[in-house]
């Protein structure tokens, strides 16, 4: 179960800018519903709890979920709401992504929490929130909050994507959020960037990774760096595992992606394998337009497995 807002992003070609665009690639977007659909393309039974407006964007969002396998019955409808979008530039080496918001006052932000059934859309195994969602609004982050004490009353696990964004607010305000909602969280995945503008922490990735862990009090903490792959602590010892050789189509959507992985593999009773998965799906997201998931178990396998051959026959 995911708990976050959707959005629709708004898309130019790569060499294009936003400002003279003749037209504009759609499509579904938003941290937790890009977990809950990568989740359910590899074979995981997946939920999104959300608010939606009442009208055709509203609509096309939950079709393309649940296309995808993902159960939006926990959706809240809203008459006269409205949805949040997001434009991006995509930028080419040394220009870097530009990503702009349109999302203030959608049907997820002026949500509440006791619109909800936490009876029903807690019943899970594992529940994941994003930092987005606890810097959406002050009733979107009272929705995060009582989604994770709901769930771990019921003996959920309880997952947390730091997932900084320096536009809905500043690095201390989000520290302060991610702190206060840690005792609920039982893995919590960062960045090395967000470890290090957020909560001050540097060096080495085993170094990074112990220094969050031992500053959020999280059980399991999970640090991705990029093309250098993944490292995990959980008290036991340190896990690592090294990235993959990717042709970047679409960067947007690689870390919900690895969040699904590391789901799927924690189902499963590992950490390591977690991580492999993670770090796959995250590699096979980037060849792909658009913030979605859309490939399955069968290629994640296929690419932890290959033998190195470029084309498989």
């Amino acid at each position: 179960m995911t708990v976050g807002e959707a959005m629709l992003r708004l898309s130019v070609a790569p060499g294009h800018r936003l400002e003279d665009a003749h037209r504009l690639d759609v499509h579904v977007a938003g941290s937790e519903a890009n977990v809950a659909f990568a989740a359910a393309r590899v074979g995981l039974r997946s939920a999104w709890v959300s608010a939606l407006p009442s009208n055709p964007l509203g609509r096309r969002v939950a079709a393309t979920l649940a296309a995808g396998g993902v159960d939006t019955s926990h959706v809240l409808w809203i008459e006269g709401g409205r949805l949040g979008l997001y434009f991006v530039e995509m930028g080419s080496a040394p220009r870097p992504i530009s990503v702009v918001y349109d999302r203030a006052g959608s049907a997820m932000a002026l949500a509440e929490p006791e619109l909800f059934d936490w009876a029903a859309a807690c019943n899970t195994d594992f529940l994941h929130v994003s930092g987005i969602t606890l810097g959406l609004s002050r009733s979107a982050h009272a929705i995060a909050r009582r989604a994770m004490e709901e769930a771990r009353d019921r003996g959920a696990t309880v997952t947390l994507d730091v997932n900084y964004r320096q536009r809905l607010w500043d690095a201390e305000a989000a520290a302060a959020a991610v702190r206060g909602v840690a005792p609920l969280v039982d893995v919590l995945i960062c960045t090395a960037e967000d470890a290090r503008d957020l909560f001050g922490a540097r060096g080495t990735r085993d170094a990074i990774v112990e220094e969050l862990r031992s500053t959020l009090g999280a059980g399991t903490v999970v640090v991705t760096m990029g093309a250098e792959g993944a490292v995990a602590s959980r008290g036991d010892g340190i896990v690592a595992r090294d990235g993959h050789q990717v042709e970047t189509v679409d960067r947007v959507g690689a870390g919900d992606a690895f969040v699904a992985g590391l789901i799927w593999g924690l189902l499963e009773g590992s950490l390591e394998l977690g991580l492999e998965r993670g770090l796959a799906m995250s590699a096979l997201k980037m060849t792909l337009h658009g913030d979605l998931f859309r490939l399955d178990a069968g290629d994640v396998e296929a690419l932890l497995s290959r033998d190195r051959r470029e084309v498989g026959r």
